[in-house]
Parts: C-alpha cells; structure tokens; sequence
C-alpha cells in the first residue's frame, strides 16, 4: 500500500473513532437526563464496534488482495 492511501485510510478511520465518541457521549448524557436507570447507550456502543473493528481492519489493509510479498 502507497504511503498517500495508508495516511488517508488512517485518517478516514480515525474520523469514524472521532465521529462514534462524540455520539456516545451524547447518548450518554441523553441516558442521562432521561432514564438513567437502563443504559440504552450500551447498544449503540456493541453496535457500533464491530463497525469500527472492520473499518480498523480495512485501513490496515488486511483485506486488500494485492498485498507486497504475496
């Protein structure tokens, strides 16, 4: 993988990380103020990891069919 696709892969998942955060801290203090007895952030949190996990895997470049050394 070029240097220019591996810094726009690791920048592209690092928004994802960035984006998903400030969601979950947002749902966090909507839990919050709302009904704080059920954290119901909880299943936007094991929703969204796995999405993260892939997308982490993908700008690692664990998919990509033409790996150097293969």
């Amino acid at each position: 993988m070029k240097p220019e696709e591996r810094m726009r892969r690791t920048r592209s998942v690092r928004l994802h990380v960035i984006a998903a955060l400030v969601t979950l801290l947002v749902l966090i203090a909507v839990n919050a103020l709302t009904s704080s007895r059920y954290p119901w952030w909880l299943w936007v949190l094991m929703a969204w990891m796995p999405l993260i996990a892939v997308h982490t895997a993908w700008g690692m470049g664990l998919f990509d069919r033409n790996r150097e050394g293969s």
